[in-house]
């Protein structure tokens, strides 16, 4: 098993967000919302390319569906640290497909990785920072483990 530490921004509004110089940066974001007095967890995602063009993306097709003020997290992997382009983008991808399994239940719009989940290494993931409702530590068990 292979430890990962994510570090979480503070959460901003999407609409603040989106001029944050951080937006051509890549990895991982988690969207939560406010709505009568409960926080809700709506999505965990990830970008290999940008955080901009991602949450351009959910703000434009459904972002709105849900009231309430919305607000991201951006997760950057800091540890492995000094690792290749190629390796960093392939634990982003596995560190979402982990953390949406394992977070499954509390997720209310991501519809991928809530059943079955296969990413290409198993991680144990450290959640640092303003990490709202995510665990500190999240990995998939060994009874849930495919080979």
């Amino acid at each position: 098993m292979r430890n990962v530490e994510i570090e979480w921004s503070y959460p901003m509004e999407i609409n603040n967000i989106l001029s944050d110089m951080r937006m051509s940066d890549t990895g991982l974001y988690y969207i939560t919302r406010t709505f009568g007095g409960k926080i809700s967890d709506l999505y965990i995602g990830k970008t290999t390319f940008n955080y901009k063009s991602r949450l351009e993306s959910h703000w434009q097709y459904w972002l709105d569906n849900y009231r309430g003020k919305k607000y991201v997290r951006l997760g950057t992997i800091v540890k492995p640290h000094n690792i290749s382009e190629e390796n960093r983008k392939l634990l982003i991808n596995d560190a979402e497909a982990t953390l949406i399994f394992c977070c499954r239940s509390q997720l209310i719009h991501n519809t991928m990785c809530k059943n079955t989940c296969n990413p290409s290494q198993r991680l144990h993931i450290f959640n640092r920072g303003r990490r709202g409702n995510l665990p500190a530590d999240v990995f998939i068990p060994d009874d849930e483990w495919i080979e």
